[in-house]
């Protein structure tokens, strides 16, 4: 149990580190005064150049994936075997997601975690993850056209890449508790990417304060 929490740990503070925000400010500017407000990489690009919001996106991928694999080296330290091998890969990479969403470094704001959440995937199930990808980019093309249809894409993503990665790893040679254990652990993950979508779509449908619009 203590590997456990101290995976999930290092995974919340390494997810956590404000990468759209750090390099905002590299620019003089504040990511969540800027465009939509969202501390991610699709924002940063749209508003401080491409190079960096390709910059920011490496970066979060980077802090899942090496949340994970950090969590995998746990494993092997406490001797873990099985399905019991893979928990505190998950419970660093739920971490991750979790930070990146609610940074400890940014009074608890942060991005919706699609970079983050594509990374944990890729020491432990990458193919999974390249569809999970995919899945966003054949939503959005679908919706671009329909506000706020485009901005759903993530949120559609993350609500059935449990169920994908169910269907899709056993071909794969995934199976039995390794496969349950996994997609138990994708749940608490897509749940936080949900909760930032949520969070995201209520703030753009509250009404501006009265008199935010006068000079």
């Amino acid at each position: 149990m203590l590997d456990l929490l101290a995976a999930l740990a290092v995974g919340y503070l390494l997810g956590g580190l404000p990468t759209a925000a750090i390099a905002a400010r590299l620019r003089g500017a504040d990511i969540f005064e800027v465009g939509s407000g969202n501390m991610g990489a699709m924002n940063t690009a749209r508003n401080l150049g491409l190079p960096l919001g390709v910059a920011v996106a490496l970066v979060d991928v980077g802090k899942g994936a090496l949340a994970t694999y950090l969590g995998m080296l746990m494993a092997e330290v406490s001797g873990r075997a099985d399905a019991g091998a893979l928990l505190p890969a998950l419970a660093a990479g739920f971490g991750a997601v979790l930070g990146h969403g609610f940074s400890p470094w940014a009074h608890f704001r942060g991005g919706k975690a699609i970079a983050t959440t594509f990374g944990v995937s890729l020491p432990l199930y990458p193919i999974a993850g390249l569809y999970y990808l995919a899945l966003i980019v054949a939503v959005y093309l679908l919706t671009r056209r329909f506000s706020p249809g485009a901005g759903v894409a993530g949120a559609v993503a993350a609500l059935v890449y449990p169920l994908v990665t169910l269907l899709l790893l056993p071909r794969f040679g995934w199976g039995g508790d390794e496969l349950f254990t996994l997609v138990t652990g994708l749940v608490p993950i897509s749940l936080v990417v949900l909760v930032k979508y949520w969070q995201a779509w209520r703030r753009h449908r509250r009404p501006p304060a009265e008199g935010a619009l006068d000079g």
